[in-house]
């Protein structure tokens, strides 16, 4: 689990799209900010009840989204460059309250010239585990993801 170290940093957002997790004009997303670690990064948030599953809890697919934005900010972040997610393979282990602080992190586990894996974790701001994942990722230039995609304005700036 992350523990604040004066030593980390805020990872600049450039992105002017709609992501629902990142975007800064999505009046409707999450609008995360994410912090750098020696092997990934992370977040903190509280997600509304009118995202949850069961009231009160969190959905399921929006823990999932979470999971793969500390990934997606670690790759950004540490290589210059965007991911795919091959596979994601998410364990939820405890329900997580909605309207309660999380904290949500990234960890590279393996890196190779083509692809990356992490392990993503949620925990409570008690520190408790609450949601784990492994996922596969390949690395992708904003070219590639712009002809797979048909968007011709990724709205980034070189990171």
């Amino acid at each position: 689990m992350a523990v604040i170290n004066l030593n980390e940093h805020e990872i600049p957002n450039y992105w002017t799209g709609n992501c629902f997790g990142c975007s800064r004009k999505n009046t409707q997303g999450l609008n995360l900010r994410f912090w750098l670690t020696e092997k990934g990064c992370y977040t903190r948030c509280s997600i509304p009840d009118h995202l949850c599953g069961i009231d009160g809890v969190v959905h399921g697919g929006i823990l999932t989204l979470l999971l793969e934005e500390v990934a997606q900010w670690t790759i950004i972040s540490h290589f210059g460059k965007f991911g795919l997610t091959r596979e994601i393979s998410v364990r939820y282990l405890k329900p997580v309250p909605t309207n309660t602080e999380i904290l949500v992190e990234a960890q590279i586990t393996h890196q190779s010239e083509k692809n990356i894996l992490f392990r993503s974790t949620v925990h409570s701001s008690e520190g408790k585990l609450l949601t784990e994942s492994e996922s596969n990722w390949m690395f992708a230039s904003p070219a590639a993801i712009s002809r797979a995609t048909a968007l011709t304005n990724l709205g980034c700036r070189s990171f």
